[in-house]
């Protein structure tokens, strides 16, 4: 799901065409295991131990994505958008890409790039997404606190509006979307929505 570009007809989470790919993948920051235990340390006292244990059962009973009819089943943690504004000057080329600014519950905000004209709905039909596996590193071995500790590191996002109820497409972007907690508090924590969305 790590594309930028021309959706597909076939469905928006798939790129129209292979050269989607070409672009070279974001590099995350990766943390040593003495930052990784410094962070857990500084989370202990602040209240959100509970929490993220009940968020760490739950990421841990999800499912893998699949394909039903041509539309995705996709289990993610989701941020709903509350605002999006123009940042591209007015006048450009109607088929040209328009850069936005995007505010959703829990995370920094971000600029996204795009040829889809989001000003035409509200922003409480778009979520920030951030699909989820296995494949991110939660075992048994690791600690709820170490799950949000890594949680809180940049991530790759992407941009879904809603359709049709409970039926989302994805917004082709021309740059890659990264994403950031705003911070480790209860309140981005509890801004963190386990949803298993259908895409169109």
């Amino acid at each position: 799901l790590d594309w930028v570009g021309k959706k597909s007809e076939f469905n928006s989470c798939l790129p129209a065409d292979i050269s989607s790919y070409k672009a070279p993948p974001y590099i995350y920051p990766s943390l040593s295991t003495e930052e990784l235990n410094e962070s857990v340390s500084s989370l202990r006292d602040t209240g959100v131990v509970q929490l993220a244990s009940k968020l760490y059962s739950k990421l841990d009973s999800l499912h893998a994505p699949r394909f039903v009819h041509r539309r995705l089943h996709l289990f993610c943690i989701a941020f709903r958008v509350t605002d999006i504004r123009r940042k591209s000057p007015q006048g450009q080329d109607p088929d040209s890409c328009v850069t936005y600014e995007v505010k959703a519950g829990g995370l920094r905000d971000l600029l996204i790039t795009t040829k889809d004209k989001l000003l035409l709905a509200r922003p409480a039909q778009f979520f920030l997404i951030r699909p989820w596996d296995h494949k991110h590193g939660l075992v048994d071995s690791e600690r709820a606190l170490q799950l949000i500790v890594r949680l809180a590191q940049p991530f790759s996002a992407f941009l879904l509006k809603g359709e049709l109820p409970k039926e989302y497409k994805r917004v082709a972007s021309d740059h890659g979307i990264v994403a950031q907690l705003k911070d480790t508090t209860m309140t981005s924590i509890r801004d963190m929505q386990l949803r298993t969305l259908e895409i169109l």
